[in-house]
């Protein structure tokens, strides 16, 4: 394995922050790259507002968030990335420029150095091919908030080398994640198993009578940290919908996004971020009440009752967990690991496939098995 001695991260928003800080906390130096001076500093202000109010907090310790700062820097110029071992991108999850990036630093990073991308459902093979290191091309996807959060996904691409991967596995474990490993394909795991659920709920918003208070009411019951309808107004639906187009694309009518979603993000209707998704946060941002978005839309509705819209949903996540246990995407430990600690998915509930078994009759486990 290689050794991993500074880090270049590229994007200073909300995750490029996350992971510098969580690398700096860590002892390891870190750049932050950005399109311009401003930005940079920006993003470097940010990181050190935070790591001072953690430090005022007592979540860390006064001299490790000193130590966290000193090894932290941002720029606009490339040069200050002539020495990384590791170029962690973390741009807008666009396939076009994710590969000007890669291709761009190709030229500047060191050889040696490997290639990671926070991407949460794009081609890893595809971004190597904009490089001369297709073997030094990963994923390594953080969830968000990178600090807090815990899980790590590691995902090979076609050329993706064994040393490359086992090194920011282990480098993410020094991190003090959790990692799993990820066969490639559209949504990698964690996101190809969460959408199918959160798909499943706005389909019920437009199909039948169900409200969104009454299936999140029905999830928290069952022991996940929020509903869906929560869930996807703190994510962004914005957010959702590039998702679900990306696993559409990757596996047809079965993923297609549900309608109202399309509809939501078209009008702006993003979630906590402009005011109103399927919960209105700012009465003054004017946007109606989502049960009139529905019946204007869906006026034809058929009655369910709220323990029946869930089943629907959990069916959906399991089914899918399934199939990525059928198709090698991860091993079935994994697979309960990342839903746990990706999405909350309950620990007194193990996780999607041991669900399944339980509730839909499937044979996954031997008794040795289960945990």
């Amino acid at each position: 394995m290689k050794t991993i001695l500074k880090v270049g991260v590229i994007g200073g928003g909300a995750m490029g922050q996350g992971i510098a800080s969580l690398v700096a906390q860590s002892g390891i130096p870190v750049v932050i790259k950005e399109i311009n001076e401003e930005l940079a500093r920006k993003a470097l202000d940010n990181i050190f507002s935070k790591i001072d109010k953690a430090a005022e907090q007592g979540k860390i310790m006064s001299d490790k968030a000193e130590m966290a700062k000193s090894l932290i820097s941002a720029s606009s110029d490339e040069i200050f990335l002539t020495n990384v071992d590791l170029v962690i991108e973390a741009v807008f999850e666009d396939m076009e420029v994710k590969k000007k990036v890669f291709h761009s630093l190709d030229f500047v990073v060191p050889k040696r150095a490997i290639f990671a991308t926070n991407s949460s459902s794009l081609s890893i093979t595809e971004m190597a091919l904009a490089t001369e290191r297709p073997k030094q091309v990963v994923g390594m996807h953080f969830f968000n908030p990178a600090i807090t959060m815990p899980l790590v996904e590691i995902i090979s691409g076609k050329e993706t080398d064994v040393e490359t991967a086992e090194t920011v596995e282990q480098f993410a474990r020094d991190l003090g994640k959790t990692t799993i490993r990820v066969k490639e394909c559209p949504g990698f795991l964690v996101n190809r198993l969460l959408m199918p659920y959160l798909n499943e709920a706005v389909l019920l918003l437009s199909e039948t009578t169900l409200k969104p208070e009454e299936i999140d009411r029905r999830a928290v019951e069952f022991g996940w940290p929020m509903g869906p309808f929560m869930l996807l107004d703190y994510l962004g639906i914005d957010i959702a919908v590039h998702v679900a187009r990306i696993l559409f694309q990757g596996f047809g009518e079965r993923a297609k996004p549900a309608p109202l979603m399309e509809i939501l993000a078209n009008e702006k209707r993003y979630g906590i971020k402009t005011g109103a998704g399927f919960y209105i946060y700012r009465p003054d941002a004017g946007f109606e009440d989502i049960m009139k978005v529905v019946e204007k839309n869906f006026p034809q509705r058929q009655l369910l009752g709220p323990e029946e819209g869930f089943m629907r949903m959990m069916r959906g996540m399991a089914s899918e967990a399934l199939l990525c246990l059928e198709e090698g995407i991860s091993t079935a430990e994994d697979i309960e690991t990342g839903c746990r600690l990706g999405i909350g998915f309950p620990f007194t509930k193990l996780g999607p496939l041991h669900w399944a078994e339980k509730e839909m009759g499937k044979k996954i486990f031997t008794e040795e098995e289960k945990w």
